[in-house]
């Protein structure tokens, strides 16, 4: 088997979030494996699973069982004790904290480009022709997340069905300089960037709403060019999702389950420490071939680290009035 030239993180756990999340998952995992194989692209799926449901079995045995070709060999899972999850939020209303996760894909992955997407996100045709032509390395690229119509079955979708606007919900436009709007859903660096940048803010953990565009302030200020990659993504439209239940919560935001969204994701300067992405976690074998990070104090990072928060100046009437 070629050496994989792409890593795929996606985080995730056998909870059914949004009513299928399982069945979401595997449609878009088969989906998108299918399009990277049809253009000759070798690349390594990386499942985070963190927060694990006590009781029930791991996401990552029940991903193993469904694609058996490609356990223990382009993917690998990773399953955090829940104990991580426990010592490290800052936010009894957050359940998961999802780029924390993320990061312990990340640091794990081995390919020369990493792309960090979610579970039920499909790779459109210029995406994958973009990975299939070749990237810039130092170059952050991002794509734009189209909503699927709620309710079409994702085990059937093709990519006409998925380039007809009639099933989409919506058709965002990415702006420069960020180029965001749903960054959770594709992020694409060479490794190198990655750990240059050293993974998403994992100090500040009272939300995960806004982290992804936390970390594409940080990527514009260090220098690293933010580009669309010419084609959109599409996304399995599901019941309990952001874009769907913020309303819900527009008098009391500080009980979502995603964190209070008016942190000050742009304004927050910060600074993984060396051990990012769990680095110290002892990693024990699984019966499946998965690896379960055991926990341990020393793969902790600190409680606060946050190098520094800007907010724009505030000026009154007659500071703002020219002198006579």
């Amino acid at each position: 088997m070629n050496p994989p030239g792409l890593s795929i993180v996606v985080t995730g756990r056998n909870d059914q979030y949004g009513g299928d999340f399982n069945e979401r998952f595997f449609a878009a995992l088969r989906f998108n494996h299918e399009q990277l194989a049809s253009r000759g692209i070798a690349c390594e799926v990386i499942l985070a699973e963190w927060n694990p449901v006590p009781g029930k079995p791991y996401l990552a045995e029940l991903l193993s069982r469904e694609f058996p070709a490609l356990a223990g060999r382009s993917l690998k899972c990773y399953v955090v004790a829940l104990e991580y999850h426990v010592a490290l939020t800052q936010n009894p209303q957050l359940p998961y904290l999802e780029y924390v996760a993320k990061n312990v894909g990340i640091r794990r992955a081995s390919a020369p480009f990493v792309l960090v997407t979610n579970t039920d996100v499909l790779l459109g045709r210029r995406v994958a022709d973009a990975l299939a032509g070749g990237l810039t390395p130092g170059t952050i690229f991002r794509a734009p997340r189209y909503d699927i119509k709620l309710g079409i079955d994702p085990s059937h979708l093709t990519l006409s069905a998925l380039e007809d606007p009639a099933n989409h919900v919506r058709q965002p436009v990415l702006k420069p300089p960020l180029f965001n709007g749903a960054s959770g859903d594709f992020v694409l660096a060479d490794r190198e960037t990655w750990h240059r940048l050293r993974g998403y803010n994992e100090i500040y953990r009272a939300a995960r709403v806004a982290i992804d565009l936390n970390f594409l302030v940080k990527a514009h200020g260090a220098g690293y060019p933010i580009a669309d990659i010419g084609g959109p993504v599409y996304h399995i439209n599901h019941v309990g999702s952001l874009r769907m239940s913020k309303g819900l919560y527009r008098d009391k935001p500080s009980d979502t389950p995603w964190g209070n969204m008016r942190w000050h994701s742009r304004h927050v300067v910060y600074q993984n420490p060396d051990g990012w992405g769990l680095r110290e976690a002892p990693a024990v074998p699984l019966p499946d071939g998965s690896l379960f990070l055991d926990f341990d104090w020393k793969a902790l990072p600190p409680l606060i680290e946050l190098r520094r928060i800007v907010l724009p100046a505030r000026q009154t009437v007659e500071e703002q009035a020219p002198s006579s």
